[in-house]
């Protein structure tokens, strides 16, 4: 019964906080930094899904490529809390109700299949990157469990390497064995389980910048030895409460 009023209860908060997202999106649509509207929204996201987020390290302060793992949906909200960034994400995402509308507004690039899209991404990639804009890409191109990685695809690396910014790598891994958004699971399915969680723990580390290599399967290689070498390091969890009281929490 706990859990049930538990989601029942956060439900019903979420449902608030979809329409101030939609609101928000609208002001976001006209600012010139849209993804700082994206941060405030997906703040109050964690703060209602109880996410204890513990950052190692400093996102670089001037414009570059973050790339890491890809571990859920809810990897978008850890990453833009962290530091206010743009996406890269697949065209079908664009078309979700109201997640594909603040994706839009908060700035996001999405891919279109075959190798035009990917030359036309690459092309708006590099110009955020000059201009000092950060973005995120997964380059595994999809979500796994962990905790390894999948070969990294080395042709959105190209927007670094035109423009000469760095490359940041990011690991990212969480507690809860429910947060996963892999297989067949709907995103309605994921949602009602991390609702059910007291609390959720996520860890994000992000590494030192790295130089860029001469070819963009260079680039990949390197960025992908370093996120692996980082998962394989113990994670490192503060909830903020006594041993005690946590596992109260979680009964």
């Amino acid at each position: 019964m706990r859990v049930f009023l538990r989601r029942l209860a956060r439900l019903s908060l979420l449902g608030l906080h979809i329409v101030l997202g939609l609101l928000m999106g609208l002001c976001a649509r006209f600012s010139a930094h849209p993804e700082r509207w994206s941060q405030r929204w997906f703040r109050g996201l964690l703060r209602l899904l109880k996410v204890r987020l513990e950052i190692i390290g400093q996102p670089a302060d001037s414009g570059a490529l973050f790339a890491g793992n890809h571990v859920s949906w809810l990897d978008i909200a850890v990453l833009v809390c962290a530091h206010p960034v743009r996406f890269v994400s697949k065209a079908e995402v664009a078309r979700w109700p109201v997640i594909g509308w603040l994706a839009r507004a908060g700035g996001t690039l999405f891919i279109e299949r075959g190798a035009h899209g990917t030359q036309q991404l690459n092309e708006e990639l590099t110009a955020l990157l000059e201009t000092g804009r950060p973005v995120v890409i997964f380059p595994e191109g999809t979500t796994t469990r962990g905790p390894g990685v999948r070969n990294f695809h080395s042709r959105l690396f190209a927007g670094a390497i035109h423009s000469g910014r760095p490359i940041q790598p990011f690991a990212l891994r969480y507690r809860e064995h429910c947060v996963p958004y892999v297989d067949d699971q709907s995103l309605i399915d994921n949602l009602w389980a991390l609702l059910a969680e007291p609390a959720i723990h996520a860890e994000l580390q992000f590494g030192p910048p790295l130089p860029v290599e001469l070819t963009r399967k260079a680039t990949a290689r390197v960025t992908q030895d370093w996120v692996e070498t980082a998962l394989g390091r113990p994670a490192v969890w503060h909830s903020g409460l006594p041993l005690a009281q946590e596992q109260e929490l979680r009964a």
